[in-house]
């Protein structure tokens, strides 16, 4: 086998070794908000993953009821990670998760009285 062909063999295997999850890691989610809690919140969301750091992206026909202290929060079900506060209650916003945990919703939360106001499950 020439040397050529032998490194061809290599980088194939190398490439086809990868796990499924760092494939699919990179593809964009989507979902949309729904109220919990007796609290409302509508439209959408996407999560962007590239070059080892995630965009949430609040779509322009987001809303949520007001509150004190609502922050979006990621999880895989419930919220565990907090992003930042929200910047708005209504409109297109964007936040960059740091983290290296794969995340399966967002959600509206208010921090100050531990109580959910609205949760997407991605997709």
């Amino acid at each position: 086998m020439n040397k050529r062909i032998a490194a061809l063999s290599i980088f194939t295997a190398g490439v086809l070794a990868l796990p499924l999850s760092a494939a699919s890691a990179l593809a964009d989610q989507t979902g949309t908000f729904s109220g919990v809690s007796n609290h409302w919140v509508n439209g959408g969301v996407k999560v962007s993953t590239a070059g080892g750091k995630t965009t949430i992206t609040l779509n322009s026909n987001f809303k949520s009821q007001s509150g004190p202290d609502l922050y979006i929060y990621v999880g895989n079900g419930s919220p565990t990670k907090r992003i930042a506060k929200l910047k708005k209650f209504k409109g297109s916003q964007t936040y960059t998760y740091k983290g290296t945990a794969a995340i399966s919703s967002v959600h509206v939360y208010c921090k100050r009285y531990t109580v959910g106001f609205g949760t997407a499950k991605l997709n």
